[in-house]
């Protein structure tokens, strides 16, 4: 599962993660752009007033209106709106009245974050109004989860759930229940640093939790999940959408999907409360060496943060080895897990998880 190690000598390094947690890498932008471009194609007998309406969730978030061409751009949160425009004709000379709004058109668009979508609109007098949306593609590309789709099926049992950056699902068997190995404790971090709320973890607490995510050191998790029991795994699995997980009384039973862990990663540091969230992604971001045998190898070539954590043991079936993780690169982020049982060695399992890495960040 992982090799045991004392974790009390980190207690002597917690002066220095506590100062180092702060300069971690900073949060992903939760905006995007989302830039708006009212064309009129011709002309109503005494002009007209154009207006853009951007709405979410029954609020106006954006409003423009002037004769002519509009053109504006703004960063909106992450999150779908509903992008609207039409005309009113002028009632009279200089416009001193307006008739009715005329040559309608709108379209639901989603804001991804630190991607910009351009929405274009162009109003025929008369005879309508068409409206195109243009996004960025989403990464990894169709084109690149097919090749990793194709190799994952050559391999041992194995399973791979990824949530790219406009948050949808893919992957091969996603809902395929394994056993837990190490992976499982970066849900005990979380719940941890749940339970003891809005706050750093005291020296005591990082003496447990450094070594059990950057060492994967049992004995620190068994302590750690003494903290927090089933029912803070469980409390963590719901906020962050895993269907498939179990309990079995020990951190060392519990079942999940690559799906549970893509759906955990994607959102793992924002589950964190705020003045701890830092020292997670610290955390994660630091695996030692020895253990980054998986995707980090590619994934950081190509410069993506990697926040991560893998897990070994021996099952009935050979050798189990899995790996999730959470990337980001200039606000886009994304995840991957990968599970694997069955393999007959260490060394083919991790290979696995480089082949699939490879494919992604090709």
């Amino acid at each position: 599962m992982a090799q045991r190690r004392g974790y009390a000598i980190v207690a002597a390094a917690v002066v220095l993660v506590l100062g180092v947690a702060g300069a971690a890498a900073k949060q992903s932008d939760e905006h995007g752009v989302l830039a708006v471009h009212q064309r009129l194609d011709g002309a109503y007998p005494q002009g007209s007033i154009a207006y853009v309406r951007v709405r979410s969730k029954g609020r106006t978030v954006q409003r423009r209106a002037r004769g002519g061409h509009i053109a504006v751009s703004f960063k909106p949160r992450a999150g779908l709106y509903r992008v609207s425009s039409f005309q009113r004709p002028c009632a009279s000379a200089g416009c001193s009245t307006l008739a009715a709004p005329a040559d309608r058109c709108s379209e639901r668009v989603h804001v991804y974050a630190a991607e910009t979508i351009r929405v274009t609109a162009v109003t025929r007098p008369g005879k309508g109004c068409t409206m195109r949306v243009v996004e960025p593609p989403p990464f990894p590309s169709t084109r690149r989860v097919r090749a990793v789709r194709r190799y994952i099926r050559g391999r041992a049992i194995s399973s791979f759930a990824l949530i790219d950056t406009h948050g949808r699902l893919h992957g091969f068997a996603p809902h395929r229940r394994y056993i837990t190995a190490s992976v499982v404790k970066a849900m005990i971090l979380v719940a941890r640093l749940r339970q003891i709320g809005n706050r750093m973890p005291s020296a005591s607490d990082q003496a447990v939790l450094n070594p059990m995510i950057q060492v994967s050191d049992n004995d620190a998790a068994t302590v750690a999940y003494g903290w927090v029991g089933d029912s803070g795994l469980l409390a963590v699995a719901k906020r962050a959408g895993m269907h498939d997980l179990s309990v079995g009384g020990y951190w060392g039973n519990v079942f999940f999907s690559a799906a549970d862990q893509a759906h955990l990663f994607v959102v793992i540091d924002k589950l964190v409360p705020p003045r701890s969230r830092a020292y997670a992604r610290h955390l994660l971001s630091s695996i030692v060496s020895y253990q980054r045998w998986g995707f980090s190898r590619y994934s950081l070539r190509r410069g993506w943060q990697t926040f991560f954590k893998g897990g070994w043991r021996t099952t009935d079936r050979g050798s189990l080895v899995h790996e999730a993780a959470l990337f980001e690169r200039r606000g886009r982020r994304f995840s991957l897990a990968v599970l694997t049982d069955g393999n007959p060695s260490h060394d083919y399992g991790t290979e696995t998880l480089r082949g699939v890495a490879s494919r992604i960040f090709r």
